[in-house]
């Protein structure tokens, strides 16, 4: 004998769905309070068949039973309750019984049997369907003389449900397969696959119906047609079936089971009553009949088969155990054909997304990231399926295909960065949650937003635009339960013509696919900041050492000078020479240079300057903070340690001391010596040289460029501009250390000096092993020519690039522009351009002149 005790009995059960006060039948439901309609536990039944519960104990008395016994069964309800079941169905079947498991979940589980039951002295067949609720074994009979069809077709059936379903090539056309072939099982005069959107609305996407009547397809229905509730039951009774809609239903006596004290719980009931609310619905849309079978995958309910007949109609148990299956097999069946072509977009999908990635990964340049960008807009777009995008890097915006502008785009970043979740944000209904972006929704109504690095300084925007979409009610969804007008009963909509609604404000929406690559795109991010950190160590070892060569030269200068030399850090004395500490310290100062040490450092050095002349001397520290390549001359009121009066010449330069922005002071007394001149000379020519090459520096360079600018536009002559680059420096420098690195930098500055003096081109060290090659008035000839010397210059160097001679030798790359400037132009943008041709030359196979 099975055992009916269910493991979890309550897990299946649904309880929320009543409200918070309980179930109280003669209370009528209100607007508020639909959606709780506890359609689950009605204690009624549709007619066709009876309803009995019986215990699980080894009496298996029949405790609740429907009103209508006495019609298919002969005996009153009131007659067969507390009786045994076996009385009614005589032991050894209901030992058949007993031996079915009941503890089903879902349809799918339910036991079905044929039993014999005698009836006014006649034995007739009844299909029994079983399951357990709540500790008590439902017993649900229907009359099998109802079933007048043949089994014959069953087969055949199913074979060509299956031929015609493995023949469509998309799910549309699946889905209309489907709704063809169920209407020809059933006989239903309307046959509908209905699908949910994220919001539970739903819409009609294949029919099969009688010629003559109202299509549907397409039409769309509000989530409030099938409410929450009603949602949760089609996700355990897969097959429901109202054999006529206009049935009286049939209570089940006593409305209380015994074991709960509460109403009977009939959530996998196949004669479940059903809502009037749904009864009244589908009189006024003239159904007579209906069958609804679920369309369920991964436990989640994403449509229905349903089927309306216009006068009663029963379909017999085989034929609707056949329908769940093949319904079950059509729902398997397209999902398995979505995940399928879902794989192969999220594929190539991804396969795009490693392009965009490798531009940020692979390059170290912002211009070869910008470049490749631009050469890749339409694998960018297609990526997202998006009509436009902007990328930010490294302060650059750059658009592409249609979005806003450039100062819209970089408000809505600023507000993306405040309100992302992980570095991304999406919508496909902007103007609706960013006020602003109403001004451009025709073209940027949906968004996917991927911050590139932390803060809103580099990222990835996607656009799509507004689609105004004609949506096809059936019946206005404003008034799908509307209340009558003695306010205390709640009614459908009593039309289901075509109202249509015009949806602004909206992209199409982003599908999974493009949400899943997003992970992928977030290594850009891990990958930028893995380069940052690389990038900025490299560069604050560069520039350390850098500032380590300045200090020692002007240590070196100060020390060795016979005028006084100050370090000004802060406004305060942070080192100065033996002569600055004579000067300064008056008649104490022959006696404190000595072992006690500099008497100066740590004192302000406006103790030494004379209180009328420090707000000129404040305005020249001012100035050179806002403008470190300036050089101040100036005469001053000073004064010594004892008080004395000091005229002296001064000389300003803004440095670097200690990794702090400092001042580097020069005074002498009297007139101009040829000593102060030779230290202010040599002071000049520090701040504008590399300490490494003795070049130009960067900062040199800068001023050139736009002290010579305006000649070329004025006299229309050409200017060219070279930039020259040591090739896979960064591995050189590994292999040799940094001294070797150094000694490298210096043989092809030499060279680059040489060569540029020769044909009368100003040379600089830009950063690191990059240089800065640029004259006026040179021809195309006299270019290329230039480009091949420097290149082939440093070839015959013939630098091993390891120390076993392995590898070859060093060599080096251009990039060129020679081009007239227009008064637009900036120095800048030449710089840029020839960067640009540098990294095409770089792209070209290295130790290559390009020119753009």
């Amino acid at each position: 004998m099975a055992d009916f005790k269910a493991q979890n009995e309550n897990d299946p059960l649904n309880r929320t769905l009543l409200n918070d006060e309980g179930l109280d039948p003669l209370n009528p439901l209100d607007l508020d309070n639909c959606e709780k309609e506890p359609i689950h536990i009605p204690g009624l039944i549709q007619p066709h068949g009876v309803l009995l519960a019986v215990t699980q104990d080894t009496g298996n008395l029949i405790v609740q039973a429907s009103l209508n016994t006495d019609v298919l069964l002969g005996t009153a309800s009131e007659a067969l309750l507390g009786t045994p079941m076996a009385n009614l169905v005589g032991q050894d079947q209901l030992d058949m019984l007993l031996e079915r498991s009941v503890n089903a979940k879902e349809t799918a589980d339910l036991q079905y049997i044929v039993l014999q039951i005698e009836v006014a002295g006649e034995l007739q067949d009844f299909f029994c369907i079983l399951h357990e609720s709540e500790g008590l074994m439902i017993v649900e009979l229907e009359p099998a003389s109802i079933d007048q069809s043949d089994s014959a077709n069953d087969f055949d059936w199913i074979r060509t449900f299956f031929g015609r379903l493995k023949q469509t090539a998309n799910r549309l056309e699946a889905s209309q397969a489907a709704a063809e072939q169920v209407k020809e099982m059933l006989g239903y005069d309307r046959v509908m696959i209905y699908e949910f959107d994220e919001q539970w609305n739903g819409k009609v996407i294949a029919e099969a119906k009688e010629e003559g009547l109202e299509p549907f397809l397409g039409h769309h229905y509000p989530a409030s047609d099938i409410p929450k509730q009603a949602r949760e039951l089609y996700l355990r009774n897969w097959l429901r079936t109202i054999v006529d809609v206009n049935y009286v239903p049939v209570p089940i006596l006593p409305v209380l089971q015994p074991l709960t004290g509460k109403p009977l719980n009939l959530s996998l009931s196949i004669l479940r009553s059903v809502s009037p609310l749904h009864i009244e619905y589908l009189q006024n849309m003239g159904v007579g009949a209906t069958t609804t079978i679920s369309l369920i995958q991964n436990n989640q309910l994403w449509g229905l088969i349903t089927c309306h007949h216009h006068s009663p109609k029963y379909v017999p148990h085989r034929i609707r155990n056949l329908c769940n299956f093949l319904g079950a097999f059509f729902s398997s069946e397209l999902y398995r054909r979505q995940q399928l072509d879902s794989y192969q977009t999220e594929l190539e999908l991804r396969t795009k997304a490693m392009r965009i990635v490798d531009i940020f990964t692979v390059n170290t340049s912002s211009t070869r990231v910008i470049e490749q960008l631009g050469e890749e807009e339409q694998t960018l777009l297609d990526l997202m399926e998006a009509s436009g995008a902007a990328v930010c890097y490294q302060d650059k915006l750059m658009l592409y295909g249609a979005t806003p502008s450039q100062e819209q785009v970089r408000e809505l970043a600023g507000w993306f960065a405040g309100q992302a979740k992980d570095y991304t944000y999406c919508t496909s209904r902007l103007s609706l949650e960013y006020e602003p972006a109403k001004a451009y929704k025709n073209i940027a109504s949906g968004v996917i937003y991927l911050a590139l690095t932390p803060g809103d300084q580099n990222y990835m925007i996607w656009f799509r635009p507004e689609v105004v979409e004609i949506v096809d009610w059936a019946g206005d969804p404003a008034k799908a339960v509307i209340q009558e007008k003695d306010g205390m009963r709640l009614s459908p909509r009593k039309s289901f013509e075509k109202w249509r609604q015009v949806v602004q404000s909206t992209s199409l929406p982003w599908r999974e696919q493009h949400l899943n690559i997003l992970p992928q795109l977030k290594s850009i991010l891990r990958g930028q900041t893995e380069n940052q950190l690389r990038q900025a160590e490299e560069q604050a070892l560069q520039n350390a050492r850098s500032l380590r060569h300045n200090e020692q030269r002007y240590l070196q200068l100060m020390e060795l000078s016979p005028v006084a030399f100050f370090m000004i850090t802060g406004d305060v004395i942070t080192y100065c020479n033996n002569r600055a500490q004579e000067l300064m310290a008056g008649e104490q100062g022959n006696t404190l240079t000595g072992e006690q040490g500099n008497t100066l450092t740590g004192e302000p050095f406006l103790n030494y300057v004379q209180e009328s002349y420090r707000p000129v001397l404040k305005q020249h520290f001012l100035e050179l903070s806002r403008n470190p390549s300036l050089f101040v001359s100036s005469r001053g009121q000073f004064m010594s340690a004892d008080g004395a009066a000091l005229e002296l010449n001064l000389s300003l330069a803004s440095v670097i001391h200690g990794g702090r922005p400092s001042i580097m002071a020069v005074l002498s007394p009297g007139s101009t010596t040829d000593a102060y001149a030779s230290a202010t000379t040599k002071l000049r020519s520090y701040l504008t040289t590399d300490s490494l090459t003795d070049l130009p520096n960067r900062q040199a360079l800068e001023h050139e460029l736009e002290q010579r600018w305006s000649a070329p536009i004025h006299q229309q002559e050409p200017l060219l501009m070279l930039s020259i680059d040591i090739d896979d420096f960064h591995s050189y420098n590994a292999v040799h250390g940094l001294k070797g690195g150094d000694l490298c930098i210096q043989s092809v500055a030499d060279v680059l000096n040489i060569i540029g003096r020769s044909y009368g081109a100003f040379v600089a060290r830009f950063s690191g092993a990059n240089f800065i090659l640029t004259m006026a008035g040179a021809s195309a000839a006299q270019a290329e020519q230039l480009a091949e010397a420097v290149r082939q210059g440093v070839y015959d160097l013939q630098i091993p690039r390891d120390r076993f001679e392995e590898e070859g030798v060093v060599t080096i790359s251009i990039g060129g522009l020679l081009k007239v400037p227009q008064p637009s132009d900036r120095p800048s943008d030449f710089i840029a351009k020839a960067e640009k041709a540098l990294y095409a030359a770089k792209s070209a196979g290295k130790n290559q002149v390009v020119f753009f």
